[in-house]
C-alpha cells in the first residue's frame, strides 16, 4: 500500500516517470531490507546493460534521418497520386501516409506532431472540418508504435525475453487492420460530407511519384526483410537502417548535410537517454517486485476470480486499457510484464501474441481521454483546443478497441506471419 501511495502521489505531482519508478523501487527496497540498497547501482547497470536496448537509439536515429531527408514529402506525393482523386482523398492520404510513416518514426507522439504540422494545414485549406482532421491525426498516429520497428515492441521483447523478431513480424498485421478500419471510418464520414477531390493525373504521375518515393519505401522494407530472413538481429537491423537512411539521404536525395549530423545525434542521444533511464529504473522496480513475489501473488488473486481463458483475456485487456489511460506505454510495459507473466504462462497464452495485444492496448491509451498524451500533442500541433477533441475522439477510440478485440480473440489473424517465417 505504501509503495502504491508513493507511486501515485509522485505521478500526480508531475515527477518524471523515470524518477517515479526509481522512488517506488527505492521505497520497496527499504521495506523489504535496507541492505538491498547496496545492490542498487548494480541493478541499475544490469537493467540498462541489455543488447536488445541498443536497438532503441539506432531506430530513433534512423527516424530522425528519415524526417530530415524529405521522406514525408515524397510519401505524401505518392499517396496523394494514388487516392487523391477519390472523394475525401486527402483523408485517405492521411491514413496511408500514417501507415507508411509508422515504422520509420516508431512513436505515436512524433507521428502526431509531424502529421499535425504537415497535413493539417493542407486538409483545413481544402475544407475538411478541423476537429475531424485532428481526431484522424491522433487515431492514425496509434499505428506508429505497432508497425515494426516500434520501440515499444523492443521494450516488451527485452523485458519478457520474447523474440523481438517475432514481435516485429506479428506487428505488421495489426497496423494493417487498424489502417483499414480507419479508412472505413473516413468512408462513412465522407458519405455525408462535401469533401473535395483532386484531378486524376494519370498512371504516369503515379509512377513518377512512386519512383521519387522508392527508397523511402524500400529502406524500411529491406530492414524488415533482413530481420525476417534471419540475416541480422533487430539490433543489427537498427544499425543497418541508420546507415542505409544516411546514405540514401546524403547521396541519392541529397537532403542530409554533414552539418545536420551533430544536431541529429544530440536529439537522438537525449531521447535515447530518457528511454534508457526509464528502462533502468523500471528494471529496479521490477526486481524488487520479483523479490517480494508480487507477480505470483497477483497471479493467484486473478486466477481465483476465473480460469476461463476468454474471460481472463477480457479482464487483462480492461486492466491494461485502464493503466494505459494514466501511464505512458514504456513504463507500463516495464511494470506490467513481470507482474502478468506468471498469468500468461499459467493460462497458456502465446507470449508473442499477448505482447502484441498489450502493446496495441497501451497504444490505444495514448488517445484515450483524459490523460492520453497523443491528444495533447495533436492539439498543440494543429491548434485545435483540447476540449473540442475530448468527445469526438471516442468514436476513434471505439474503432481502435474493436481492432484490439479482433487480434485478442483471433490470435491467428496476426500470428500466421511469425509462424510462417519460423518454418
Amino acid at each position: 500500500m505504501l509503495i502504491a501511495i508513493v507511486f501515485l502521489v509522485a505521478l500526480v505531482v508531475g515527477i518524471p516517470i523515470a524518477y517515479v519508478l526509481g522512488m517506488a523501487g527505492f521505497t520497496h527496497m527499504m521495506i523489504l531490507n535496507p541492505s538491498l540498497l547496496t545492490a542498487l547501482p548494480q541493478r541499475l547497470f544490469v537493467s540498462a546493460n541489455n543488447y536488445g536496448l541498443l536497438a532503441i537509439p539506432l531506430f530513433i536515429l534512423a527516424g530522425e534521418l528519415m524526417e530530415i531527408s524529405g521522406d514525408v514529402e515524397r510519401l505524401l506525393a505518392f499517396a496523394r497520386a494514388l487516392v487523391g482523386q477519390i472523394k475525401g482523398g486527402l483523408a485517405y492520404v492521411m491514413v496511408i501516409l500514417g501507415f507508411l510513416l509508422g515504422g520509420p518514426l516508431g512513436s505515436a507522439n512524433a507521428e502526431a506532431a509531424l502529421l499535425g504540422s504537415t497535413m493539417f494545414p493542407q486538409m483545413k485549406k481544402d475544407g475538411y472540418d478541423e476537429v475531424f482532421t485532428a481526431c484522424l491525426i491522433a487515431a492514425i498516429s496509434v499505428v506508429g508504435p505497432l508497425i515494426p520497428p516500434g520501440m515499444l515492441l523492443v521494450i516488451y521483447g527485452v523485458v519478457s525475453g520474447v523474440s523481438i523478431s517475432d514481435l516485429f513480424m506479428a506487428g505488421i498485421m495489426p497496423g494493417i487492420y487498424l489502417t483499414i478500419a480507419l479508412g472505413l471510418v473516413v468512408y462513412f464520414y465522407g458519405r455525408k460530407s462535401n469533401w473535395p477531390v483532386t484531378e486524376w493525373q494519370g498512371g504516369s504521375h503515379v509512377w513518377y511519384t512512386f519512383k521519387r518515393a522508392f527508397f523511402s519505401i524500400a529502406a524500411p522494407i529491406a530492414v524488415l526483410a533482413a530481420i525476417a530472413s534471419g540475416i541480422c538481429t533487430p539490433t543489427e537491423a537498427a544499425a543497418v537502417a541508420s546507415v542505409l537512411t544516411l546514405l540514401i539521404g546524403y547521396f541519392i536525395y541529397r537532403k542530409i548535410k554533414l552539418s545536420d549530423l551533430v544536431p541529429i545525434f544530440l536529439r537522438t542521444g537525449v531521447m535515447s537517454g530518457a528511454v534508457l533511464m526509464i528502462g533502468a529504473m523500471g528494471g529496479v522496480f521490477g526486481w524488487t517486485l520479483a523479490m517480494d513475489q508480487f507477480p505470483q501473488k497477483v497471479a493467484a488473486l486473478v486466477l481465483s476470480i476465473t480460469r476461463n481463458p476468454l474471460f481472463m483475456l477480457l479482464l487483462l485487456n480492461i486492466l491494461i486499457l485502464v493503466v494505459g489511460m494514466f501511464m505512458d506505454a514504456i513504463p507500463a510495459v516495464m511494470i506490467l510484464v513481470p507482474v502478468l507473466m506468471p498469468i500468461i504462462k499459467q493460462m497458456g497464452y502465446d507470449p508473442v501474441h499477448f505482447g502484441m495485444m498489450m502493446c496495441f492496448n497501451l497504444t490505444v491509451g495514448l488517445i484515450h481521454p483524459p490523460i492520453g498524451t497523443v491528444i495533447y500533442t495533436t492539439s498543440a500541433a494543429t491548434g485545435v483546443s483540447i476540449d473540442r477533441l475530448f468527445i469526438p475522439i471516442w468514436t476513434w477510440v471505439a474503432v481502435c478497441v474493436a481492432v484490439l478485440l479482433l487480434i485478442a480473440y483471433f490470435p491467428g489473424s496476426i500470428m500466421f506471419l511469425p509462424k510462417m517465417l519460423a518454418r
